[in-house]
């Protein structure tokens, strides 16, 4: 996984544990098990303590079948508890193509910034430019600086107000919608996560994925 401190505008890659798997799994359950460590009881969800998390599927860009979504995560500022919100599209795997199963983010950035990640690495760059505009031209200004290729995850002005009812959007209009959590990226200053990693997804064994699906495809 890659955690970015925005207060400090620090990285750092880290290998989960094999065991964390075999009892959660990825995705949601990878999150719920990281949350549930590190963040302090009575963390105010637009406050620094807060994490908030992009988390892909197990089984994501394996070639499986109804894996292709991702999961966005955090303490909800609706509800003051847990909180998740899925949505389909290309972000998932562009999640994975970086290396990673998720991405989380704690602290609050000075200034309006995005993550960028690419086959070097990951950086902070500025999105005071971008910060006030909405979601789909700012995904749009970004994949025109970047390329097609790159995925793009964003808030608008109603994340960045802290709205909290805003969700992050993708693919030009899909929206991981529910518990508020565009707020919190917004609390961020986090304006939008860019992925653009080529990294080959090498499931275990492809042949038995592909079995599965088969079998899988003739059911339903």
């Amino acid at each position: 996984i890659l955690t970015v401190d925005l207060s400090r505008g620090e990285f750092r890659e880290e290998v989960v544990p094999d065991e964390v798997y075999e009892k959660h799994l990825s995705g949601l359950g990878l999150a719920a098990y990281l949350l549930y460590d590190r963040i302090p009881r009575g963390a105010d969800p637009l406050g620094p303590d807060n994490v908030l998390g992009f988390v892909s599927g197990l089984l994501t860009g394996t070639g499986s079948l109804f894996s292709g979504r991702w999961m966005v995560v955090g303490k909800s500022p609706l509800t003051g508890t847990w909180g998740d919100a899925n949505c389909g599209g290309t972000f998932s795997p562009a999640i994975k193509r970086c290396g990673y199963d998720g991405i989380f983010f704690s602290g609050i950035s000075e200034k309006p910034v995005y993550l960028f990640v690419d086959d070097h690495g990951p950086s902070l760059r500025d999105a005071s430019h971008l910060w006030g505009k909405d979601a789909v031209l700012t995904e749009e200004l970004l994949q025109k600086e970047y390329g097609p290729g790159a995925r793009i995850a964003v808030i608008g002005p109603a994340g960045e107000k802290l709205s909290l009812i805003s969700g992050i959007c993708n693919d030009k209009g899909r929206l991981a919608a529910r518990s508020g959590l565009g707020a919190v990226m917004g609390s961020k200053r986090l304006k939008a996560v860019v992925l653009a990693g080529k990294k080959r997804i090498r499931p275990f064994d492809q042949k038995a994925v592909h079995k599965l699906s088969r079998s899988c495809n003739r059911w339903v």
